[in-house]
């Protein structure tokens, strides 16, 4: 199953549309995001400074909760949202509101660990309708004319999966190369102020009375970008763990939170172990030393034991070297 085939089936069942009309929706949402300045991330801008940044926080958070309908117009805008009914073959109310329920569910997909990528990542672009569907599709034409011509002309029957597996090849080497291209621009430090200033946004936004599991949300949206093989924090990140650490201090009373420590897969992954306790303890120790309860907080380092995605590109070491809260009382 594709990386959002379960989002277009349960807009499907939920909204009684068919397939075609949900798949629609999903190409049509994706083109839009695409079209933004800087992608998602100029997506969820404008979604915040529509006053939806609790909403935005939640969803890099990896809660998909819907958003209401005016929320979604209030960003995208009546023209757009009816262009989009008009492609998908629905009214704009049935639009609105699939809309309102799949954008949540697509950000969580497109921002794994509440890392927003740069570009669409690649597993995606199949679900657009624009040149990547099209040269997918030209491609499966292609090998069924083939076929077709190899079945009249009383070819070995042996030789059209030959040609099928040469156009598969085509296909690969070209989705291969526009990763290779797109993976170029990716910008670590833009990705790090990006993750502060949205884990920032999040602590302000807490409410008194907030839950561990709150609190846990809004730290797990920041970056400590270590440098290579160091447990050194960046006095980048001072200013941020120590806002951390005045949330924590009124978190609720008896609370635990374990600072977990991860790294990607390069090198040997004993010292990735070594390297990822050091990290987390780096951490810990310095909350303790702005004032938060020792009791409060454990370290325990999990090398490359837990990537939440591939390390075969640099985006995706990017987001498998993390620390992550979780909250064990």
């Amino acid at each position: 199953m594709g990386a959002m085939d379960l989002v277009i089936n349960e807009v499907e069942n939920r909204f009684g549309i068919s397939s075609g009309n949900a798949s629609s929706l999903l190409s049509s949402l994706l083109g839009y995001i695409n079209e933004q300045g800087s992608g998602l991330r100029g997506l969820l801008d404008r979604f915040r400074q529509a006053g939806s940044g609790d909403s935005v926080s939640s969803w890099l958070s990896g809660n998909a909760k819907p958003i209401s309908v005016e929320s979604l117009e209030n960003v995208m805008g009546g023209n757009a949202i009816s262009t989009v009914a008009s492609r998908a073959g629905l009214s704009a109310a049935t639009t609105a509101s699939a809309l309102a329920f799949m954008l949540p569910k697509v950000v969580t997909r497109l921002a794994p660990g509440g890392v927003v990528p740069t570009h669409l990542p690649a597993e995606f672009t199949s679900y657009l309708s624009g040149p990547t569907a099209a040269v997918a599709s030209g491609a499966r034409q292609a090998a069924y004319a083939a076929r077709t011509a190899a079945e009249r002309t009383e070819f070995p029957r042996y030789i059209w999966p030959i040609i099928g597996l040469i156009v598969a090849a085509i296909i690969a080497f070209w989705l291969w190369n526009r990763a290779s291209v797109r993976h170029v621009a990716f910008n670590v430090e833009d990705q790090v102020r990006f993750a502060t200033q949205r884990a920032t946004d999040a602590l302000a936004a807490l409410k008194p009375g907030f839950s561990a599991q709150d609190l846990a949300n809004a730290l797990n949206l920041d970056v400590i970008n270590f440098a290579p093989s160091s447990a050194e924090i960046p006095q980048s990140s001072y200013d941020f763990l120590g806002k951390a650490a005045a949330a924590m201090k009124l978190a609720p009373a008896g609370t635990v939170i374990e600072v977990g420590g991860h790294t990607d897969a390069t090198g040997d992954a004993a010292a990735n172990m070594q390297l990822s306790q050091q990290r987390a303890d780096a951490v810990r120790d310095y909350l303790v030393k702005q004032g938060v309860d020792p009791n409060m907080l454990t370290a325990r380092g999990y090398g490359d034991t837990k990537p939440v995605t591939s390390n075969d590109t640099d985006e995706g070491k990017f987001r498998n070297r993390r620390i992550e809260f979780t909250v064990l009382k």
